[in-house]
């Protein structure tokens, strides 16, 4: 079988090519050639899309929009749960106040019924102020009481000691307030009856007013 003619790989040195003239080595040499492949052009497709030169920096604005938009509705979705935070939690210290006032007036009405009831202390005959469920009066004659003129004589006693007793009152006839009295008494121990007097009962009805003990 014949060789064709043409450059081959010089066996001696890979970087040369020799020249075969189809029956001898003609001695010619050049340096090895790279082989590349050809390409037919008219099997290439190529096509581009119809984009706008501003298309990116469209697109970049919108993408920024829309990162502003959920940054703007991350931050009032926060501050509404916060402010419904701190309502929540508003309200839920005024229903404590109003159960811990509600706690004590059910106290306080616990007490003045409890005080009312109780009759421990108070000597036969006696009636309770009704300002005052500490302390207890009992009418007492005119002379009794060291009367000068008009007045009403009562022992009045206190379940405590007091430092002093003030007793105030109105004298009423039909429904009219005729004048208004008092009386005040100091030092006074203990469920220890002590005789004080209104001026002016003959002429109406003494309303006590007060009944204090400090």
């Amino acid at each position: 079988m014949n060789t064709q003619p043409g450059w081959f790989p010089d066996p001696s040195d890979p970087n040369v090519e020799v020249f075969f003239d189809g029956e001898s080595w003609t001695g010619e040499k050049r340096a090895k050639t790279q082989n590349t492949e050809k390409t037919d052009k008219s099997k290439e497709i190529s096509f581009s899309l119809p984009i706008s030169p501003n298309f990116f920096s469209k697109k970049r604005i919108l993408i920024g929009v829309g990162i502003l938009v959920l940054a703007i509705a991350g931050t009032t979705f926060a501050n509404f749960q916060s402010e419904k935070a701190a309502k929540e939690a508003r309200v839920q210290a005024a229903v404590e106040r109003a159960e811990n006032e509600a706690a004590e007036l059910a106290a306080e009405a616990k007490r003045i019924r409890d005080e009312r009831a109780d009759y421990s202390w108070v000597p036969s005959g006696y009636s309770k102020f009704s300002m005052n469920n500490n302390m207890a009066w009992k009418k007492i004659g005119y002379d009794a009481a060291d009367c000068y003129g008009d007045c009403l004589g009562m022992l009045v006693i206190s379940r405590d000691y007091c430092d002093s007793i003030r007793i105030e009152g109105n004298v009423v006839r039909n429904g009219v307030i005729l004048e208004s009295n008092s009386d005040f008494a100091s030092d006074i121990p203990a469920k220890t009856p002590t005789i004080m007097k209104m001026a002016g009962s003959f002429s109406g009805t003494v309303q006590f007013t007060k009944a204090e003990c400090t």
